[in-house]
Formats: C-alpha cells, sequence, structure tokens
C-alpha cells in the first residue's frame, strides 16, 4: 500500500498550489512541476537513485510558496517523493496547500507502473474497479482494456496491438478491445488470451493478428486450434475468427491452420485485407447492436513545441550508432534467447568475439570465451558492441556496467523493466559520452549491407537495400521489414528502438544517422502515442530540409503513427504506450509530420505501398549491391 506522507493531511478539497510529480518524457528524469508566475510550468528536476529532495527554496519562488509556509510545504513533498520512490509510482497530480498549522494535499491522483505492482500489490488498490475482463486479463498476465466495438482483437506487441486497432477502425469497424500478449507466447499465455476474447460476449469477430520475432506464429495457431476444438467440444460458441501470423514460425502456423480445417477460421497474410475482411464479417453485429462503426476523430490541437537537448555530451554519441562489419561484440547473458539468437546472429556474419555470464566465467560460448563480468570481458576482449541478454530485473544494472566498462553501443532486449529503472539507466547515460544504448526493451538493430545482427528479429524477413526503417515498436519493424524485402526494396538498417517511455536511443536521433548515410535512400519512421520523440524528429528533419543546398532533393520518409484509437490516460502494452493530452495523440503527432515534410500513411498496410510510391517518384536506384566491407553511415 502507498505510504501517504506523515508531514501531510489528505483532503478532498481543491484549493491550493496544482502540482504534478511524474517521469518526465522531456527532462528523461523525474520532476515536481506547478505553474509559475505568468502561468509557465515551473520544473524541479529530480535523482531518482536520492531520496532526499534538492533544494527546493528558488522552485517554492518561482510557484508562489511563501517563505514562512515553505517548510512544511517541503516536508509534505518530501512524504510524497519517499512514497513515489518506494512503491513503483509513475506520476502523481493533485494540489497542494500549506499553512501555520502544516500542508494539506488535495485531489490526489495516482498512476503506477504495472511492472512495479508485483512489488507493491497494494497500491492497486488505490484503483479505480476494473471490468471484469480486465480483472481476467491480469490474472492471465496479459495486457488488456475493454473497447465499445464488436471486434475482438488479439497480438504481441503494443505496437502491431494498437495498429491493428487502427486499422480496423479506419476500415469502417470498431475493436472490441485492446489486448497485447506481451513479449512472447506461451501455452498458458495463448490460451489465457483465446478465453479472454471469446468470453467477451459483445464481440462478433475475432481478429488475431502478430509478427514475429521471438513470438512463435505457430505456437500461437496450435494454442489457438486447441483452445477452439476443447471450446466446440463443450458446446460453446465459435464466432468467425480472422488469423494473420507472419513472421517466426508463419510457414508452420499456416500449416496448423490448414491441416485443422476449423470452419470458422479464415487466414488472411495482407494486414489491410484481414482487417476490411473482420470488419466485412462484424457489421451484421454491429447494425444489431448499433454500433457506430465510424467515431468522428477530433482536430489535432496546434503543434506544441518541443524542447530536447541536440549537443549535450550523451548526444555526442549518437555516431555509435554506425555500424561496421566484423565490429566485435561481446554477448552479455547467456539464457535460452540469448543462447539461440546469438547463435543465429553469428551464422549470419555478426562477429561475436566472447560472452560474459555470472558463474560461466572459463567456458565458452561459440567457441569463443566466457568471462563472468562486463568489466573483466572488455578487458579481455576490447568489443564495440555489447548484446545484452538480461533478465528484467537486473537489465538496469547490466546495462550500467556497460556504461561503466565504456562499450560504445550497448543494445539490450529486456522484458519489463520498470520505469524507475529506465530513469537510473537514463541518469547513467547522461553523466558520459562514450557509450549509447538501444533500449532497455527494444527488438534490437539490423544492417543487411554488414550482415550484423543485434537482437531478436525473425532474420528471413531482412535483405540488403535501400531502406533505412526506424520503429518504436518492433513488431511493427518485422512487419515493414517484410514488405520493403517483398517489394525488393530491402532495408539499409533497421533500429527497433523500443515503445519504452525511457528509450536509450530516440527516433530523432536515428533519423539524423539515417540521413547522413549514403546506403540510405528513403527512411520510414514509426512513432507511438505519448511522449515527444516524433516531434523531435519532425524538428530535425524540418532543419535537414531547410539546411539543403538550393536544387537538392531531400532524402524523403514516410512515417506512420500507433494508436489513433487509444485513449487518455491508459496504458497500452508491455512496453507502457500512455498519452496525457491532445498534443500527445495519434492525430496531433501526424499533423506534425506531415507539417514537416513526411509522407503519412493512414495504416501499417499502407506503409510498404507509400515507400514504392516514393522511390519511383524520385527515380532511386534500387539495384546498389555494396560490398559487405562498405561501412554504414
Amino acid at each position: 500500500m502507498v505510504n501517504l506522507p506523515s508531514t501531510a493531511s489528505i483532503v478532498t478539497a481543491t484549493d491550493g498550489l496544482p502540482f504534478k510529480l511524474s517521469a518526465s518524457r522531456v527532462y528523461h528524469a523525474p520532476t515536481l512541476e506547478a505553474a509559475g508566475t505568468g502561468g509557465k510550468p515551473s520544473v524541479l528536476k529530480l535523482d531518482v537513485s536520492s531520496s532526499d529532495l534538492p533544494p527546493t527554496d528558488t522552485w517554492f519562488g518561482a510557484v508562489g510558496v511563501p517563505a514562512s509556509q515553505r517548510a512544511a510545504a517541503r516536508a509534505a513533498l518530501q512524504g510524497l517523493w519517499e512514497a513515489w520512490r518506494a512503491n513503483g509510482l509513475l506520476r502523481v497530480t493533485g494540489t497542494l496547500k500549506a499553512g501555520d498549522q502544516g500542508a494539506q494535499f488535495g485531489n490526489i491522483r495516482v498512476v503506477a507502473d504495472d511492472f512495479a505492482l508485483k512489488d507493491h500489490p497494494g497500491v492497486r488498490e488505490l484503483g479505480a474497479p476494473a471490468h471484469p475482463l480486465e480483472d481476467q486479463a491480469e490474472a492471465g498476465k496479459l495486457f488488456y482494456h475493454k473497447g465499445d466495438g464488436n471486434i475482438a482483437c488479439y497480438g504481441y506487441g503494443a505496437g502491431i496491438a494498437m495498429s491493428t486497432m487502427d486499422a480496423l477502425c479506419a476500415a469502417g469497424g470498431r475493436p472490441a478491445n485492446f489486448l497485447d500478449g506481451g513479449g512472447g507466447a506461451t501455452e498458458a499465455n495463448v490460451r489465457a488470451a483465446m478465453e479472454l476474447i471469446l468470453a467477451d460476449a459483445g464481440a462478433d469477430v475475432i481478429f488475431v493478428n502478430s509478427f514475429g520475432g521471438l513470438t512463435k506464429m505457430d505456437l500461437i495457431a496450435a494454442g489457438a486450434v486447441a483452445f477452439i476444438n476443447e471450446r466446440r467440444a463443450a458446446g460453446g460458441h465459435i464466432p468467425p475468427i480472422v488469423m494473420r501470423l507472419r513472421g517466426t514460425g508463419e510457414e508452420e502456423a499456416r500449416e496448423i491452420l490448414q491441416k485443422a480445417a476449423i470452419p470458422e477460421v479464415e487466414y488472411i497474410g495482407d494486414m489491410k485485407e484481414a482487417a476490411n475482411r473482420a470488419v466485412e464479417l462484424s457489421l451484421p453485429g454491429a447494425k444489431k447492436r448499433g454500433i457506430k462503426t465510424s467515431p468522428p476523430q477530433p482536430a489535432p490541437p496546434a503543434s506544441r513545441p518541443v524542447l530536447f537537448a541536440r549537443d549535450g555530451q550523451y548526444e555526442r554519441t549518437i555516431p555509435n550508432l554506425k555500424v561496421q562489419k566484423d565490429d566485435p561484440v561481446l554477448v552479455v547473458g547467456l539464457g535460452k534467447a540469448s543462447q539461440a539468437n546469438s547463435t543465429v546472429a553469428s551464422e549470419y556474419g555478426t562477429n561475436i568475439v566472447g560472452a560474459s555470464a555470472p558463474r560461466k566465467g572459463g567456458s565458452e560460448f561459440l567457441s569463443k570465451p566466457v568471462f563472468n563480468d562486463v568489466a573483466t570481458a572488455t578487458r579481455a576482449l576490447r568489443p564495440r558492441i555489447a548484446s545484452v541478454f538480461a533478465p528484467p530485473a537486473a537489465a538496469a544494472d547490466t546495462i550500467i556496467e556497460c556504461i561503466a566498462a565504456e562499450v560504445p553501443l550497448i543494445v539490450s532486449y529486456a522484458e519489463g523493466v520498470t520505469q524507475h529503472d529506465q530513469l537510473r539507466v537514463q541518469a547513467a547515460l547522461r553523466s558520459q559520452g562514450k557509450s549509447r544504448l538501444i533500449g532497455a526493451n527494444c527488438p534490437g538493430a539490423i544492417f543487411p549491407h554488414q550482415r550484423v545482427k543485434l537482437g531478436i528479429q525473425p532474420l528471413r524477413v531482412h535483405a540488403p537495400g535501400i531502406v533505412g526503417l526506424i520503429s518504436r515498436s518492433g513488431t511493427i519493424s518485422y512487419d515493414l521489414a517484410a514488405q520493403t524485402t517483398a517489394l525488393g526494396l530491402g532495408q539499409s538498417a533497421v533500429f527497433g528502438l523500443g515503445g519504452d517511455p525511457f528509450p536509450g536511443t530516440r527516433s530523432w536521433e536515428a533519423l539524423k544517422v539515417l540521413l547522413e548515410d549514403p546506403l540510405t535512400k528513403i527512411v520510414c519512421l514509426v512513432g507511438e502515442v505519448g511522449g515527444q520523440m516524433e516531434e523531435e524528429a519532425a524538428a530535425v528533419y524540418a532543419d535537414y530540409v531547410s539546411a539543403l543546398p538550393a536544387g537538392t532533393v531531400a532524402k524523403p520518409v514516410v512515417g506512420f503513427v500507433a494508436g489513433a484509437a487509444t485513449q487518455r490516460g491508459k496504458t497500452y502494452g508491455h512496453a507502457g504506450a500512455v498519452w496525457w493530452d491532445d498534443s500527445e495523440t495519434a492525430a496531433a503527432k501526424r499533423k506534425v509530420l506531415a507539417n514537416a515534410g513526411f509522407v503519412m500513411a493512414p495504416t501499417i498496410g499502407d506503409i510498404g505501398g507509400l515507400i514504392k510510391d516514393e522511390v519511383d517518384r524520385l527515380e532511386l536506384d534500387t539495384h546498389q549491391e555494396p560490398s559487405p566491407q562498405v561501412a554504414f553511415g
């Protein structure tokens, strides 16, 4: 349970100083914010690793707290800060009223980190009652929100799950829910998901849509078939089901579905066709239920100014994102996922020079030496890249260990790193100028020309080519790699940055590298709701275009923002996509990117075609065959 500060009482009154204590995606740190003189926000940056507030007198002065009340106000906020740190909180809003008798908080609202709740179960008791299906989803360790439509959705990865909802809305349908199965399917996980969506009495159609990297599509298919057959045998109703399972295990999944021959199941590989079919099947039920199939979209607000550093010491590590063939790679962690993906990477051509794993020093992996810790391995092997497969509880400390060892490029694939741990990593990154991180929760990066694979991507959908891909969503990055490979365009580089609120590399930083890269002829950038990464990318691209010499054609960028069907204040998926004000919506971000010169796609199913249109319009050379020795960037 959250221990509210003993130095302040909680009241229902709303008078006092409105404040916000939150994990700031602008400052990459916790901040205390209130309106200052003239209504402009005054921000006090906090240290996530310190239990004490920094000096507050200047901030209190800026927000109008009289000197006589500051001791009481500070004591109250100190207690709140301790509660914030101790309970995995992300956002606390309310009012603070200080006086001679102490301080009072009013109208308190609390948002906690889903991944921290397992360590602080009492925090959940503060929440509003959930929909029964949301309680069922939580019991099954699924990420779920109930919607008001009649097409039940299910996939793996927040980006693909949000984009599935977007595609259904664009086709004239209404999703019944958001459901992200997480970072990887298991037999129990698939069963829980199928049971959940089939329990929704308001769902007339089911749309299962996923693109697998680490997640195996054949496992989803087998689990779905087994559950459907059991449900039929028990006399349960089976609605029409559209399935699109691409990526790892795709062929096996199709074989399983064909062999099962379930009459209600249709397999459709194309995203737009699958979404259109699901909507077509849903229309009779939607009419019967009185569901409005095309909700009006609010006009996006005027673009907001964005604040971000471009030339700090950490930003000077952006060139570390450029990867060359035979760059030495140290594998950090030797669990099953690490061994499987690192073996594939080595066979692909990635130069793995060794590994580090606790208590495994002195052994070998891929005929290379293994050390007990990163520091020892780094001194012996001098790797340029650390490929980090650490469990979520250990990920932050492992990344910080790599930073201390000054590894130039660190790529981490942990699933479920708490945001407080992400903030600790941000503090470590921004205190130095030697190491650059992609992650901590991301699919990784792949450089087809150099044959360097860092991560959990399905290798089969990638090919050397001209398209530079940047995506906050891992599953969408796989989908786009498949689209561009099928079109004969291939990829120059793929940056799967991860959907976490505090990524080690932001969209604009990867964009800057690709705009300078001679092998990249066109860029595709995919964002999500929340934060300001898309606005940052728009500002960087606009500056790039304005700086071009007269008559020079700008390198084109095709864009997409997932999450048009999401709701304010709700966290979507295992990476935690969430937006709080209208400027963070998909509609607002799409407008900002379009104004900067991006060619915007309405759905992910449209992206490949738009990239091809731009290639044809500009008559870009698609037949380059650069030597693998050519350095990226």
